[in-house]
């Protein structure tokens, strides 16, 4: 039986794995209705992990869903919590993820700056997130997440 990210693979459904559509869609614990990405980035790495190298393949995978991402809240909303799961992850050395390796120091300056533009356009339109009102402040959870996993001040790319 094949993974859930092993099936996105096969339909070349990486983008929509990622951000949690369809079929991929994985429920925030609490059932609030918005997509919990840690699931599917724990699915991803447990298959990554299998791989012959699977540092590179996660790098190669993240770059395809990154150019995918448009300027809005939904598509910000996603890579700022994918971000905060890769470094979540990385801090505690899980799967085969280890500090001497660091997925955004791996991207382009362009790559770089898309993220940059996307986490501010997320900070400033926070409230068309779904669920939004029921969560932290963005400027809470962005303090949060760079404080305690992600070296970068993703504002700044």
């Amino acid at each position: 039986m094949k993974s859930d990210f092993e099936q996105a693979i096969s339909n070349n459904e990486i983008t929509a794995y990622l951000k949690g559509e369809g079929d991929y869609f994985s429920p925030e614990e609490g059932n609030m209705g918005y997509h919990n990405e840690i699931i599917n980035f724990m699915g991803m790495l447990g298959y990554l992990e299998k791989q012959e190298h699977p540092y590179q393949e996660l790098v190669k995978y993240f770059r395809l869903y990154l150019s995918s991402l448009k300027e809005d809240a939904l598509d910000a909303w996603s890579l700022f919590n994918n971000i905060g799961c890769y470094y979540d992850l990385r801090k505690d050395n899980s799967y085969f993820l280890t500090q001497d390796e660091d997925l955004i120091s791996e991207l382009t300056a362009e790559e770089k700056k898309k993220i940059g533009v996307l986490c501010r356009y997320v900070r400033d339109n926070f409230d068309k997130v779904p669920g939004s009102a029921q969560m932290y402040p963005i400027e809470k959870q962005m303090k949060l997440e760079m404080e305690d996993a992600c070296p970068y001040n993703l504002l700044t790319f």
